[in-house]
């Protein structure tokens, strides 16, 4: 018998689990192929809904989905760890949790955000780039609103209620757009004249 081949994907994202899907069915009946695939979390994340969460459209669970939900019924082995560095030479992913070899490995471990060279920006804002992120954003504009209702200095309240998102791509145009009808319930959830929610988008293009 054949030694199996151990094919292990990174990245749980939109390309790791297609990617694991159609490995598992090309592969569904040679059992001399393992499918492994790798993430730091137990579910996948549908990044291009994240504005809705961040902006409380839908529930936060509703741009989850659970692996083991995913590849119910399919030849595909799920382990939740976080990769630390891969040792290209051995064949090795080093994680958390243990060591996994491999004789193909596919990366979609995805992207990060990028501040290009400006400065304070990392420091002093909110990325949306997770599930985590899109949770915190909408935790961070409820809570302003909150305190802002009950804020009597004027410039402080003027702050609590502005918000600025940056980048004029899907996610930004979006984000934007879902903050501002949010806002509107926002406002008379805490009693807040609209005209006091100063919203703006900024980008370095003018379209």
């Amino acid at each position: 018998m054949a030694e199996k081949k151990k094919i292990v994907l990174l990245g749980a994202g939109y390309g790791g689990v297609l990617t694991a899907k159609k490995l598992a069915k090309k592969f569904k009946k040679d059992e001399n192929v393992s499918i492994t695939l790798i993430d730091k979390n137990p579910y996948h994340t549908m990044l291009t809904e994240l504005h809705e969460v961040a902006a409380a459209r839908v529930p936060e669970n509703a741009v989850r989905i659970e692996l083991e939900k995913i590849f119910a019924g399919r030849k595909v082995n799920l382990v939740m760890d976080h990769i630390n560095d891969i040792d290209f030479d051995k064949n090795v992913l080093n994680g958390d949790n243990g060591k996994y070899d491999y004789d193909y490995l596919v990366l979609g471990t995805g992207s990060k955000p990028a501040f290009f060279g400006c400065k304070g920006a990392k420091e002093n804002s909110l990325t949306l780039w997770s599930f985590e992120d899109a949770v915190k954003i909408k935790h961070h504009i409820t809570d302003s609103f909150i305190k802002a209702s009950s804020e009597k200095d004027a410039e402080k309240r003027k702050k609590l209620l502005t918000f600025i998102t940056i980048g004029c791509g899907f996610t930004g145009v979006e984000m934007a757009g879902e903050l501002g009808e949010w806002v509107k319930r926002l406002c008379e959830d805490y009693a807040i004249d609209r005209k006091d929610v100063k919203l703006y988008i900024v980008d370095l293009l003018p379209k």
